[in-house]
């Protein structure tokens, strides 16, 4: 009987022992499935935000490059621009018509150049004549400029109304034009839209006005639209008009025939009305055509 219960507790134990066993196996499967579904969560997660943070990155090189192609297109355009308004063009002075005309050799070829933003007064005008200062300006362009090599500098436009070129002259890595400004010989004259040394040459011409130099030792004499004679009331040079020749009539209207010096050296005469009159620039100012064959100019053949 002993031995029989002693069995019977056996099993027992034998039982609950694999129903023990059983119920761990389970518990940890369980643990395992957990553990597994976590990280496949997570990875599904990172596998969900990594496009996202690839797509940021995607965008940020998307907004930067462009930003990065502009800016060097930028300085690349301002480079250009810089190098086209600095090119220089070689010519030589043949002869100076005034103080702000110059004839030149350029391209194989004589052209008339008028100075940008510069006035000086008259010397030839046939209703103006001879103004203050006007000889002076001519004198000092002829001694500085004459059979010299010059390099002329366009703005904007290429020619003005009379077909002559619009230039700034530079001689010697010196601004031409901005020294007739400085020595008091010529007012700043401004004509749009050929502008790009206008605050520069206004400047230099405040400090020739302050010195009272030149044009400006005459009160009212240089103003914004031009020279002023009739307002003058002082002045540190005289200048005084030739007289008329006799067959010449005396009023300034009728002084109205241009003579002009050919680059080979004739001299023609042109009337109003004549195929090139209106682009004449003259050397002389006659008031009948006796008087330009008297000074050795012929009459033009259009």
């Amino acid at each position: 009987m002993g031995k029989i219960y002693g069995a019977l507790l056996l099993i027992s134990f034998i039982v609950s022992l694999f129903f023990w066993l059983e119920q761990k196996n389970n518990q940890d499967q369980s643990e395992d499935e957990v553990e597994s579904a976590t990280i496949t969560k997570e990875e599904n997660i990172n596998s969900t935000v990594a496009p996202a943070k690839q797509v940021d990155e995607d965008t940020d090189k998307e907004n930067t490059l462009p930003i990065s192609a502009t800016t060097k297109l930028s300085e690349k355009k301002d480079e250009l621009n810089s190098s086209i308004s600095t090119v220089l063009t070689s010519a030589v002075v043949t002869r100076v018509v005034d103080g702000d005309t110059i004839k030149v050799k350029v391209n194989g070829k004589e052209e008339t150049v008028r100075m940008i933003l510069v006035d000086t007064p008259e010397t030839k005008h046939p209703k103006l004549g001879v103004q203050p200062f006007g000889p002076e300006a001519s004198s000092f362009t002829k001694n500085a400029l004459t059979g010299e090599e010059i390099e002329l500098e366009k703005d904007i436009s290429e020619r003005d109304r009379y077909g002559r070129l619009l230039r700034y002259v530079w001689i010697d890595g010196k601004l031409f034009n901005e020294t007739l400004i400085e020595k008091g010989l010529a007012r700043v004259a401004v004509f749009q839209p050929d502008v790009k040394y206008i605050d520069q040459f206004r400047e230099l011409q405040q400090k020739a006005q302050k010195q009272g130099i030149g044009i400006w030792s005459i009160e009212n004499y240089a103003q914004e639209d031009g020279y002023h004679t009739e307002d003058k009331k002082s002045a540190t040079t005289t200048t005084s008009q030739p007289k008329p020749k006799p067959e010449e009539k005396t009023t300034s209207d009728s002084c109205n025939i241009k003579g002009n010096i050919s680059s080979s050296g004739e001299k023609i005469f042109h009337v109003p009305g004549g195929q090139f009159y209106n682009v004449t620039e003259p050397e002389e100012m006659f008031c009948s055509k006796a008087a330009a064959l008297a000074a050795g100019y012929r009459a033009s053949k259009r």
